[in-house]
């Protein structure tokens, strides 16, 4: 903290990005009021940013409809009829009811449902930490049910999140490549700051730009070439593209024989990798390799094995293929002309994407949650790693860089390190707890940081089945948003000026996010509120230190990527995570799947006819070839303007951005009598949408878009989230929990009369 004449200065972060956006902010503080807000300091300048939302800080802190203390429903719910009441009564009240709910049904029939605007920790700290005491239940480790692109990660890299693998160079300022492939995403208008400048850095430097996504974006505006893909058609796309680049030679060998599952041999008959019980030998789980230089079966780690990358081969009487072999055979299928006829990308495109991803030194793959969105979301993500892996383009060293920060969630995960935690649920799995009591029954809810109501699939199944079968419902929120007007107990919660958290981002940095300012009206931080209901659960002791207790938790990881970072010297500004020391050579990148290695192809899911990337129809969305009865593909882009649903009530932003609107492209306008400004309906099965269309070329054809974050009640009629569904991949629970498939949904529009 710093002092200019009577205003002092306070350097902490705006956490609002979900994601890894996170921006150092320095708070003028005078009176005990933040007049101001503007860039901090950062070891590295090009980190000194701020964005729209972040200069917006000041509007949602002092914004005029901000929850001032704590309410208690007294009409219907949804209403959003409350009176006042004060905090103990309000925590006493929900203490009774949770322990009478847990005394019919056991404590995990009490869901915390924890969002995902917002970097910080120790919110997210506090009610794991008591769901863990309490050994109720967490619902989705995803905030918003993203769970599609970890589910694929899971089963090509393990735990590890991609980015890291990908582009995590990228967002270190390490990497300079020869091209970057932004995949799905669109940190133009999502990320701008921390991830779309570093593009643009790299572009700047020479490399070349592509952008695959069904909208001609933001970022797609900056590219050099634009593949218009069609919604839930990725795998082909990646498929098609390695068709071509397995067809030219361009694959890396090396990299696929030393980092993946490439060379490992299969078994015909069981999709199993062969491993050494199968050739009756005393490693009985290693795997199998065909050993060129010996002509024969040996052992992966063998000394002096020269594994055969591609191949059939018969050992002990089982026929084999390499796992390389398999996906070879089916990227085969794929011809460029094939892929086009699936995705709407032209095989001119694919070919030269193709070639020129194949050929440059580097390629960076930029994803993050949008493609994954579908039903097959996970897949996806598998096909697009799989065509980094094949290219050699997964960061297999680590030069003078970082691997993630590693936080001690340890404690919070697992409060009381011999008893069990906490159960867990996805979003989609909420549902039936909820409505059917399977796999058991959920009968109270506990909302932070997340508008549920807007922001999850099918809103008018949540209104009508999901909170009319809730016992008892709590919300912590800045305002009443649509999902805070059917809750039993309201709370009032701090804006992030007004209390203090870790935020591990920008990627590779640490932050301490002070607080600035005593909080306003009678509202609380979630770690204080946390406390309040530990207290009367009997486990006060586990949050004695409050927010800057856990902090100090959190940092004591004892992982050298954090050793020397402290509370303290998060004062002064943001630390960079220690980078590892500086190799002369490549090493293996430390997987945590069952091979340790790379997997292209997955033995845990043979059963489920998805051991490989394959392109499997969307649920929804039409493609050619497959009959829907809705003919246009339904998707939904992030805003500039809100981070899901945060922001949709400012009034600055909403000067530049007033209401919600339907981008359909011009052919299919033509073709419905839509002209640009008509207000039409958007609907499906489930729910009509009422809005304003907006007839452009941004969107392909037989695509519409409508940018997700506005509330509920900004709409004519129905809302985004209304027509969105909710049917649950098995597969996806399989591995670890399902998506919500926001943009695997087909809806027909028409022109209002």
């Amino acid at each position: 903290m710093t002092t200019k004449s009577d205003t002092k200065l306070i350097r902490t972060v705006c956490p609002a990005h979900c994601g890894i956006d996170a921006c150092g902010i320095l708070a003028h503080v005078k009176d005990g009021r933040v007049v101001k807000v503007e860039p901090a300091e950062f070891p590295d300048p090009k980190y000194r940013r701020i964005c729209l939302r972040g200069l917006s800080s000041l509007d949602i802190t002092y914004h005029k409809d901000r929850l001032k203390y704590p309410m208690k429903r007294v009409g219907e719910r949804g209403e959003g009829n409350f009176k006042r009441i004060s905090w103990d009564e309000a925590l006493d009240t929900i203490a009774e009811k949770f322990k009478a709910i847990a005394a019919e049904h056991g404590w995990p029939s009490i869901g915390w449902v924890l969002g995902g605007p917002g970097a910080g920790t120790t919110k997210f700290g506090a009610y794991l930490r008591l769901a863990s005491l309490t050994q109720s239940t967490r619902v989705s480790a995803w905030g918003y049910g993203d769970a599609g692109l970890p589910c694929g990660s899971r089963v090509i890299f393990g735990s590890q999140f991609p980015y890291a693998l990908l582009f995590g160079n990228l967002l270190a300022g390490k990497a300079e490549p020869d091209m970057v492939v932004v995949w799905g995403a669109n940190p133009g208008e999502s990320q701008p700051l921390n991830l779309m400048r570093p593009i643009m850095d790299a572009k700047a430097k020479g490399a070349r730009l592509a952008v695959i996504d069904p909208r001609f974006t933001v970022t797609a505006s900056k590219a050099d070439a634009y593949l218009g893909v069609k919604p839930g058609t990725d795998s082909a796309l990646a498929l098609g593209l390695m068709h071509v680049i397995f067809k030219k030679g361009l694959h890396d060998v090396p990299f696929i024989l030393r980092h993946s599952t490439g060379p490992y041999l299969v078994r015909n008959d069981t999709g199993k990798y062969l491993r050494g019980q199968d050739l009756g030998l005393e490693a009985a789980q290693e795997y199998v390799v065909w050993d060129s230089a010996g002509n024969g079966p040996a052992l992966r780690q063998a000394e002096g094995v020269v594994p055969a990358i591609e191949g059939a081969y018969t050992v002990s009487g089982i026929a084999c293929k390499t796992a390389f072999q398999l996906l070879k055979e089916l990227c085969a299928r794929y011809t460029p002309e094939k892929a086009a006829a699936t995705t709407g990308v032209s095989a001119d495109l694919i070919i030269r994407l193709a070639e020129r991803i194949g050929r440059v030194e580097e390629t960076i793959f930029v994803t993050h949650m949008g493609f994954t969105r579908t039903y097959h979301g996970d897949i996806s993500l598998r096909a697009l790693g799989t065509v980094a892996t094949v290219t050699g383009n997964v960061m297999a060293t680590f030069k003078g860089g970082h691997l993630p920060a590693v936080l001690n969630w340890k404690p919070f995960l697992k409060a009381v390190p011999d008893k069990p935690s906490y159960s867990r649920l996805g979003i989609l799995q909420l549902y039936d707890a909820i409505i059917s009591g399977k796999p058991y029954p959920v009968k109270a809810v506990w909302f932070s940081f997340i508008n549920f109501l807007n922001q999850c699939a099918n809103s008018g199944k949540i209104e009508k089945e999901v909170f009319a079968n809730l016992d008892f419902i709590v919300d912590t929120e800045l305002f009443m948003t649509p999902t805070a007007r059917y809750a039993d107990i309201l709370l009032p919660v701090c804006s992030y000026l007004e209390f203090s958290d870790l935020v591990p981002h920008p990627y590779p940095f640490v932050q301490y996010q002070q607080k600035a300012m005593e909080p306003l009206y009678e509202s609380r931080s979630d770690a204080d509120i946390a406390a309040g209901l530990a207290e009367r659960l009997g486990f006060s002791e586990y949050f004695a230190g409050g927010e800057d207790g856990f902090v100090d938790l959190l940092l004591d990881s004892r992982d050298p990527s954090m050793e020397g970072i402290t509370r303290e010297k998060l004062r002064e500004g943001a630390m960079s995570i220690n980078a590892i020391p500086e190799m002369e050579e490549a090493f293996d990148i430390p997987l945590s799947t069952p091979s340790g290695k790379i997997e292209i192809y997955s033995e845990g899911l043979v059963e489920d006819d998805q051991a490989l990337p394959f392109q499997l129809d969307p649920l929804e969305s039409p493609v050619p070839g497959k009959k829907t009865k809705y003919p246009l593909a339904f998707i939904q882009g992030h805003s500039r303007f809100r981070t899901h649903s945060m922001f949709a009530n400012v009034d600055t932003l909403l000067e530049m951005n007033p209401e919600p609107v339907v981008e359909i492209n011009p052919r299919d306008a033509g073709e419905r009598d839509i002209l640009d400004g008509d207000r039409v309906v958007v609907y499906n099965d489930r729910a009509r949408t009422k809005l304003k269309a907006v007839v452009s070329e941004g969107v392909s054809p037989g695509v519409v878009n409508i940018m997700q974050g506005w509330w509920i009640d900004q709409f004519e009629e129905g809302s985004v989230n209304h027509l969105t569904h909710d049917v649950i991949n098995p597969v996806q629970v399989k591995i670890y929990e399902p998506n919500m498939h926001m943009n695997d949904v087909a809806v027909e529009v028409v022109k209002v009369k």
